[in-house]
């Protein structure tokens, strides 16, 4: 008979409660809350008590008090010091923060265990109470039950068009384009069952399967939801969800859930196994801007409808090269709204999503004026270009 290793087993019950953490954590929506705390039994010493939501900035937040630390002051003081150099800060009420981005809940959860397991030595999770959590009531929203595929398509399509704002385009087979820039990636309806599924290509050719086939098995419990698989030497990544009943929150959910792992993991996953340094968002922080003439485009026509084609190509100075970057530009602009107006829509905040919207429109429409200022310029060729150059007088 093998012998018990009681480290072993509790280390084991550890791991799993810390995925079933973060995968609670995935799901929260800002207003929501969820509570892990240390059994009542066991009134002794300090009583561990953690507190996780997401905040308005679609951050992860886990919060402690200083009071549930050891009532003695040289032990409280150590344990203050424990936590701090672990990276959570000591706020002036004195609760006790951790922040992380909204992808990296395996990352809190970890955090979060530790911080149980050494400053509250707690020893088993058994010895937690996980469920006290006091979530937002769920809307009652009305299911419809699809008939056939071609019927899931086009209640799929609408919901679709009605948080896009615009058109839905379906292409030869049947699948919808969506909006990600790192990858192309689309959703399709299941022919053999009631679901629909997000798919990309993510890497078209990996440069070891060996060494992706390990990253897979160690790094996909971070994205919950998402199955990330190899078909033969290409990385696909997939997410389901079933529509038995079709509902529309549950379309805006998981369509949130892809377009942030698209946009915020994908390149990640591509830097990691083709040796390839993504390129960074750039922050707000920046010095960076918007080119001048698109900038001044902005100002003028603030909705993209007051210039016409030869305004914007006089404005863009007839440079080809440059409208071609502002087109560039521009796209990644509207898709970049579009995506925080779907974000907007499942966080419930419909002002929000309103907004983004409207800024969606705009650079579609600058968008397109920048097209039909690019044909004035290739079509007319270099005279317009030559009669702006030519000097007064």
């Amino acid at each position: 008979m093998r012998q018990f290793d009681f480290d072993a087993e509790v280390d084991g019950a550890w791991r799993a409660f810390a995925v079933a953490l973060a995968d609670r954590l995935a799901t929260l929506q800002p207003g929501d809350e969820h509570v892990v705390e240390q059994a009542r039994e066991f009134p002794d010493g300090p009583h561990g008590v953690l507190t996780f939501t997401r905040t308005r900035a679609r951050r992860l937040r886990c919060t402690a008090h200083v009071l549930d630390l050891h009532p003695t002051v040289e032990f409280k003081l150590q344990q203050l010091d424990t936590l701090t150099d672990a990276g959570w800060r000591l706020l002036r009420d004195s609760r006790l923060i951790f922040e992380v981005g909204a992808r990296r809940a395996d990352e809190l959860a970890h955090i979060a265990v530790t911080a149980l397991r050494e400053i509250w030595e707690v020893v088993h999770p058994t010895f937690l109470v996980g469920a006290r959590g006091v979530v937002a009531e769920p809307s009652v929203a009305v299911g419809v039950i699809p008939d056939s595929r071609d019927h899931l398509l086009s209640l799929i399509a609408a919901a679709l068009e009605d948080i896009a704002g615009g058109r839905i385009t379906v292409d030869e087979d049947g699948d919808v384009p969506l909006p990600t820039r790192t990858v192309p990636s689309w959703l399709r309806v299941l022919d053999e069952q009631a679901a629909v599924e997000f798919f990309a290509t993510v890497i078209g050719e990996v440069p070891d399967t060996a060494a992706a086939s390990a990253y897979i098995a160690a790094e996909s419990v971070r994205w919950p939801g998402i199955t990330l698989t190899l078909h033969q030497t290409s990385l696909m990544a997939f997410s389901t969800i079933g529509m038995t009943a079709f509902h529309r929150e549950n379309l805006t959910t998981g369509l949130g859930r892809w377009l942030e792992f698209m946009a915020e993991s994908a390149p990640d996953v591509i830097a990691a196994l083709t040796k390839v340094e993504r390129e960074l968002p750039r922050t707000d922080g920046d010095d960076e801007r918007l080119p001048d003439p698109l900038q001044t485009l902005i100002v003028l026509d603030e909705d993209g409808t007051s210039l016409d084609a030869q305004e914007v190509a006089t404005i863009c100075r007839h440079d080809q090269s440059a409208v071609l970057r502002y087109i560039h530009t521009s796209q990644e602009q509207y898709l970049a709204w579009m995506k925080s107006a779907v974000e907007a829509d499942v966080a419930g905040d419909h002002d929000e999503a309103a907004a983004c919207r409207h800024e969606e429109r705009a650079w579609r429409a600058t968008t397109d004026k920048l097209r039909d200022a690019l044909r004035i310029i290739v079509l007319r060729g270099g005279e317009a270009a030559e009669r702006d150059r030519r000097p007064s007088g």
